[in-house]
């Protein structure tokens, strides 16, 4: 959407926004009508907030005639849990045009967000040593950054530029902040500092249980991260789902569900089989009803999070991708980590990588098809890769736990404008040699990542111990945090936040400092290799933080 690069500063209305991309009335009632038609009383009907989703209960027996399918029991073969699904469905001609996808059919996988980061690769180091820029090779702390990107501490602290965080099923443990802040900041941060709290559907905070069974690493690193580049200016921390079982977290719908009424679904929940019911009927689940809205909109957002493309419906991602766009037309940067496992993806921590069937594209373990991520396929995303060179780091006591740069092209969605010549350049100057059994090569595919930062020895505290930390998951608050900056040198200067990134940065490569060496590996191939300019393993390279500033100083 190219349009979005000449309205940067004309950022739109969240009212604008919904009017903007609400159905058609000729959809709604196309649709209503076929199922009223079909035998489903008008009285059983409802829609969500937004107008997006209609929502019947019916038998299974009312869903096989509409939708011309069977339904079965399948049994997850690790946790033994049970799913009502179909191999396949449709629906009349007529309707299609009105309809991107119906739930529940072909739908398996409870998803949640993984984070992309590797706790046992942590490793431990005194707290208070190996800091300095001597040190940087083995633990990196605020003063490597600042060397290596090129910007200064932080001095100002505009109102409503907090940086905004999401966690999924992991919590900040808040008394390894003082540690931290006292060992690994500079200028020191306060002792008593701690991000501003949003609860979404029932998001907790941490205790030391849940620090003592591991579930804090990830947001330790996200949040020191961030406030060690950004400070004074402050963080928020969104605790995203109540995290009762596998299907309270979804993929990210209902963290947008809750910025945005208009995106939100019926009060009775979200689609089920891919995104959490609230009120969630698991015993101990959070029994308040779905938050439509109300949760407040950061300038910059940074996720370590992620899933994969060939898991999830294809409208699915469609759909989700227009509303990360909906958040950049109204001034909102959204960065994504891009994985840690190459060319290939896995379901989870500790799961195998898996690539995809050749023939159909379904996630498999013995699939030999490059199996790209989701949401940073979506072209409105910011996706961040990590390394000063592409990372191929290889676990060699437990392959399910190899770490290799993520990225790669998209099999949904198609290449942007802004891209255009980054990847055809690529592509033409640097053929992969592969085939269109193993990857996206129409040379028409959205390309990830777009940039680069850090990705290894990232210094961390988590219960009192410094470890120096590794994965994606590092390198998007760093990207996120230099964004922040830019934010406040603009902001201070009387303008307005930046919004969406992509096409800026991709006008000025001269920005990032290119990285040529390392490959991705997966799929039983040594995946793509970094080349001069724009690659699938490391983007346009590393930010130059003072060069980005005055680009977009320079801009309305």
């Amino acid at each position: 959407m190219s349009r979005i690069h000449d309205l940067q500063t004309l950022h739109w209305s969240a009212e604008q926004v919904a009017n903007t991309f609400a159905p058609t009335k000729q959809t709604k009632e196309g649709v209503t009508n076929w199922l009223v038609d079909s035998g489903i009383d008008s009285n059983r009907i409802t829609y969500s907030t937004g107008q997006n989703w209609v929502q019947f209960d019916g038998t299974i027996e009312e869903a096989e005639r509409l939708f011309d399918t069977k339904y079965w029991y399948y049994q997850h073969k690790h946790s033994g849990g049970y799913r009502i699904a179909c191999d396949s469905y449709s629906i009349p001609e007529h309707v299609r045009e009105h309809v991107d996808f119906a739930m529940p059919t072909i739908q398996l996988d409870g998803l949640r967000p993984v984070a992309n980061i590797d706790p046992t690769r942590a490793i431990s180091v005194p707290n208070g040593e190996l800091t300095g820029l001597s040190n940087c090779s083995s633990l990196r702390t605020i003063e490597c950054l600042r060397a290596i990107y090129n910007f200064g501490a932080g001095n100002t602290s505009s109102p409503g530029n907090q940086l905004g965080i999401g966690e999924w099923a992991d919590y900040l443990y808040e008394p390894d902040l003082p540690v931290f802040f006292n060992n690994y900041t500079s200028p020191k941060i306060p002792a008593e500092t701690v991000p501003e709290f949003i609860s979404i559907d029932g998001g907790k905070r941490a205790n030391l249980s849940t620090a003592q069974a591991g579930s804090g690493v990830e947001s330790a690193l996200d949040i020191q991260t961030g406030y060690s580049i950004i400070w004074p200016q402050q963080t928020r921390l969104y605790q995203v789902g109540d995290s009762v079982n596998v299907d309270s977290v979804g993929t990210f719908n209902i963290f947008l569900d809750a910025l945005d009424e208009s995106y939100c679904t019926y009060e009775g929940g979200d689609q089920p089989y891919v995104d959490p019911e609230y009120p969630d009927p698991n015993e101990g689940g959070y029994t308040g009803p779905l938050q439509c809205g109300g949760a407040p909109t950061s300038n910059v957002f940074s996720f370590s999070y992620g899933q994969i493309e060939g898991a999830l419906p294809v409208f699915y991602q469609q759909r989700q991708c227009n509303e990360w766009m909906k958040l950049g037309l109204q001034g909102v940067s959204v960065l994504f980590a891009s994985g840690d496992s190459g060319v290939a993806n896995r379901y989870n921590a500790g799961y195998p990588n898996s690539c995809l069937n050749a023939d159909n594209l379904y996630v498999d373990n013995n699939g030999t098809r490059f199996s790209p991520s989701f949401p940073v396929n979506c072209p409105y995303i910011t996706a961040v890769d990590g390394g000063e060179v592409a990372v191929a780091d290889p676990n060699p006591s437990n392959p399910f736990l190899d770490y290799y740069s993520g990225g790669g092209f998209s099999n949904i969605f198609e290449l942007p404008d802004y891209q255009k010549d980054a990847v055809t350049n690529y592509l033409t100057k640097y053929p992969p040699g592969y085939g269109p059994n193993i990857y996206n090569d129409t040379g028409n595919a959205r390309g990830y990542p777009d940039v680069s930062a850090l990705g290894l020895k990232i210094v961390t505290v988590f219960l009192n111990r410094t470890l120096a930390v590794g994965g994606t998951s590092a390198s998007a608050p760093i990207v996120a945090g230099i964004v922040t900056l830019l934010n406040e040198a603009r902001l201070q200067a009387g303008k307005g936040p930046i919004g969406f990134l992509n096409p800026t940065f991709y006008a000025h490569p001269e920005a990032f400092n290119d990285i040529v060496n390392g490959s991705n590996p997966g799929c039983y191939t040594q995946g793509f290799q970094a080349q001069p300019g724009w690659d699938p393993v490391t983007g346009l390279g590393t930010p130059n933080f003072e060069t980005l500033k005055s680009i977009f100083l320079d801009l309305p």
